[in-house]
């Protein structure tokens, strides 16, 4: 063989693993323990939050609405993951965080899912909730 069919050869196999590694669902939706710590790491040093999106949590918002050039609280507050460019909640990812659920022994899976409108954050490498924020939002999402 040449070293034009060993090049080619080679390009060849890194195309096909390149392939392989875009139809994967991301390791975080299937290892409890890795997302847990990609998600610790986003709570320190990306604030990711707010913990009970449920509840007022003022503190929270003004201090993401400083951080974010002062813009109003309130403008601050339509700023979450369910809108972020990097949240994915396409159908393949769904499917990849419900397999991981199914894996770890969650009793229903795609009612986990929805319960937590969750979504897959590809900056952080971890699943999250739609109704939380962090530091790093970047407006034009979410994916589908």
């Amino acid at each position: 063989m040449n070293v034009f069919g060993i090049v080619q050869g080679v390009i060849s196999q890194l195309l096909l693993n390149e392939s392989k590694k875009q139809k994967a669902c991301p390791t975080a939706t299937g290892d409890v323990k890795l997302n847990i710590q990609n998600r610790n790491k986003a709570i320190k040093g990306e604030h990711y939050g707010p913990a009970n999106p449920s509840s007022a949590n003022k503190d929270f918002w003004e201090q993401k609405s400083k951080m974010w050039d002062g813009i109003p609280v309130s403008e601050a507050k339509t700023m979450r993951c369910g809108n972020c460019a990097a949240f994915d909640i396409s159908d393949k990812m769904k499917k990849c965080i419900q397999n991981g659920l199914k894996d770890n022994a969650q009793t229903d899976s795609y009612e986990s899912i929805t319960a937590g409108q969750l979504g897959y954050c590809h900056m952080l490498k971890f699943k999250c909730a739609a109704k939380r924020t962090c530091d790093a939002w970047i407006t034009g999402g979410p994916v589908r």
